[in-house]
């Protein structure tokens, strides 16, 4: 039996954690978490051991999640307490340094990582796995992937999305939140805020 999660912006593993409890049958999940900064990553290799024996696999990738191959610059904060505002945004980068003043002269680091393609990636697991589950936290990037992902979910595999919108940080229309929850949900597919969740 072959089951995924697509754990798009994992941090430090966060959703690892909550998958472990929330799965009835965690033994027969495949996790692929996927974090694109190297100092998040490296937590994230450090905390996934502590559930590596409760998954049927945990794969760590240290790319960016994203819709096609593409040369994207990272921004990535150095400190852990702002290091989960890390982005590939320009727009959010400039935003934070406006509208808290600490975010303007935190050291960061802006770095060029290999792209995840979950498009592809997608299509290939619909192939082979039985259910798929998607989280996705990554830090705006969610409006250019969604339009192109949503195309190909398949609601016999996908029942689940978890989703985190940031739209008030990446100068887009708030309104395309709820226009991509309801396209998600009007294929039969729940759709769950991470927030809510995982804070």
């Amino acid at each position: 039996m072959n089951k995924i999660v697509f754990d798009l912006g994992a941090h430090w593993g966060e959703s690892i954690k909550f998958f472990s409890n929330s799965l009835k049958d965690p033994e027969n999940w495949n996790i692929i978490s996927v974090e694109a900064s190297d100092l998040n990553f490296k937590k994230l290799e450090k905390n996934s051991l502590n559930y590596s024996s409760i998954f049927k696999k945990i794969e760590l990738h240290k790319k960016f999640a994203y819709h096609k191959d593409s040369d994207i610059s990272f921004y990535e904060y150095i400190d852990d307490y702002h290091s989960a505002g890390s982005t590939y945004s320009k727009e959010k980068f400039e935003f934070n340094s406006r509208k808290k003043p600490e975010y303007a002269n935190l050291a960061h680091n802006i770095i060029h990582p290999i792209t995840f393609n979950i498009c592809s990636e997608y299509k290939k697991a619909c192939e082979t796995a039985s259910e798929i589950i998607i989280k996705m936290d990554i830090e705006g990037a969610e409006y250019e992937i969604l339009p192109e992902l949503i195309k190909l979910l398949d609601p016999t595999k996908t029942k689940y999305f978890y989703l985190e919108f940031h739209a008030n940080r990446v100068g887009v229309d708030a309104s395309l939140d709820e226009k991509y929850r309801s396209q998600i949900s009007s294929l039969g597919i729940i759709t769950k805020e991470l927030n809510n969740i995982l804070s």
